[in-house]
């Protein structure tokens, strides 16, 4: 993968997510109109639509971090991001601590929540993952009963990383692992390279 073709697929990533992310804000805020005219009375089943629409909302605004175009100088506030995983944590099997206190370059960010992927992926059966950052180093840590890393992603993550030139990796993966493939790409750019490190309970994912 050309770091062309990696900018270009950021591109349309966030073109998707933009255009995704007004309809579903739509349907929410149709939802709350509803809720307040007493719509089903507040019944399970609105309070099960809304609560898929705030999933969906969540997952897109966390797709445009991670996977869309970011510059040098924007930020993305603390308040966005710890909204955004609360409501995730809250639907799935995997809760998220975010650390980091204050307002964080995107690019940061957006290292951050592919690393948060590559080591959720290898909680099979849920846990919780502690997202931590000094200037310059981010510490993504996967605590769970069974940490099962696929040793394929990981190491075709280390080759790009490694490789003298990235375009000369021809990448292996599913889209669902694409985070192993664009992690060490951006970790590049900005002069870091990651690093893992696993134990019982635990998986440490540095960058």
């Amino acid at each position: 993968m050309t770091s062309y073709t990696a900018k270009l697929a950021s591109l349309i990533a966030s073109r998707i997510c933009h255009d995704l992310i007004s309809p579903v804000g739509a349907i929410a805020n149709g939802l709350e109109l509803m809720s307040l005219g007493g719509a089903s009375n507040g019944g399970p089943e609105l309070a099960l639509v809304t609560e898929s629409c705030d999933y969906a909302s969540a997952r897109i605004r966390f797709f445009r971090i991670a996977f869309g175009a970011a510059t040098d100088k924007a930020m993305v506030s603390r308040n966005e991001v710890v909204a955004v995983l609360q409501t995730l944590g809250a639907a799935g099997r995997v809760s998220y601590d975010w650390a980091p206190g204050g307002d964080l370059p995107r690019r940061e960010v957006q290292l951050a929540l592919l690393a948060l992927q590559c080591v959720e992926a290898a909680l099979p059966r849920g846990g919780e993952i502690c997202i931590e950052y000094q200037p310059g180093h981010w510490s993504v840590t996967g605590l769970s009963d069974r940490i099962a890393p696929d040793p394929a992603q990981w190491q075709q993550m280390e080759r790009i990383a490694v490789a003298p030139v990235p375009e000369s990796e021809e990448p292996v993966v599913a889209p669902n692992h694409v985070q192993f493939v664009l992690l060490p790409l951006l970790a590049r750019e900005l002069g870091r390279r990651p690093a893992v490190e696993e134990a019982k309970g635990r998986l440490t994912l540095t960058v």
